[in-house]
């Protein structure tokens, strides 16, 4: 086991990244460092000054450098017998959109791949709602928020969201149905009952009723698969796209 001597903390930023680093490591062995001891180096929120609000944590965060001039200042350190003390706190997570383990179990709640990742207290207390998880994201009361127009509902072809300034929640599958049976009945007067649209509309809303008595990943590809067919109706159809979705921004408009 190694035991560092003597640390040199620097902080890893888009400014001092690693071909940087790489520059002072013989002013380092100069103050007779042993150890470089590097703050968090994993991929963070965009902009992130301090690394710890990571993002995912299976990436080195780009806005330090490449993989390759990472390795280079580790090949560095390693050709001047220096260690690499990594600063490294598990719990430290950005509740941001860019980290997909959350936005995921957010989307499918006890079924993501991700779920276990978390130490989550399911907020059981609300009945018939499958234990939503409370997410804290706005910055006033909400109905102040919602007058002011602070909260949106987009649509793409990744599906449904409620967006606050840059946060973007993905909601569950079963909260699609609300959207899609608005206006359902002027819909079904424009088309007519058997109209082809109309009946894949249907299939689409039949196949949400599944949803709730899916797990694991029977319900993770029943989730794209009705999306999907969702994106396809949405697109082919204008009746379908200014009636069921006339309440949702859709994000290519307003981009």
């Amino acid at each position: 086991m190694r035991i560092p001597q003597a640390t040199y903390r620097i902080q890893f930023t888009a400014d001092f990244g690693f071909d940087v680093a790489n520059q002072i490591v013989d002013y380092l062995i100069d103050l007779g460092i042993s150890d470089l001891y590097a703050s968090p180096i994993f991929k963070a929120r965009a902009g992130s000054t301090h690394g710890y609000d990571v993002v995912d944590p299976t990436q080195i965060n780009p806005e330090l450098g490449t993989e390759a001039a990472f390795e280079q200042l580790v090949q560095s350190l390693q050709q001047r017998q220096m260690g690499w003390l990594q600063d490294i706190v598990p719990n430290h997570m950005a509740y941001d959109s860019a980290n997909r383990w959350l936005m995921d179990v957010l989307e499918n709640g006890p079924a993501s791949n991700y779920v276990n990742y978390f130490d989550i207290a399911w907020n059981s207390r609300f009945d018939g709602n499958h234990q939503p998880i409370l997410v804290p994201l706005l910055g006033n009361f909400y109905g102040e928020c919602l007058e002011n127009g602070e909260i949106q509902l987009r649509y793409d072809q990744a599906g449904l969201t409620v967006n606050y300034y840059s946060l973007c929640i993905p909601l569950r599958l079963e909260s699609y149905a609300t959207f899609l049976t608005h206006n359902l009945g002027k819909l079904a007067k424009q088309l007519g009952r058997k109209h082809p649209v109309f009946v894949r509309l249907l299939g689409i809303l039949y196949s949400l009723k599944s949803v709730p008595d899916l797990s694991g990943q029977q319900r993770l590809d029943q989730t794209e698969f009705v999306k999907g067919l969702l994106w396809d109706l949405y697109l082919e159809n204008q009746d379908v796209k200014v009636s069921q979705m006339l309440r949702v921004t859709d994000r290519h408009q307003t981009s």
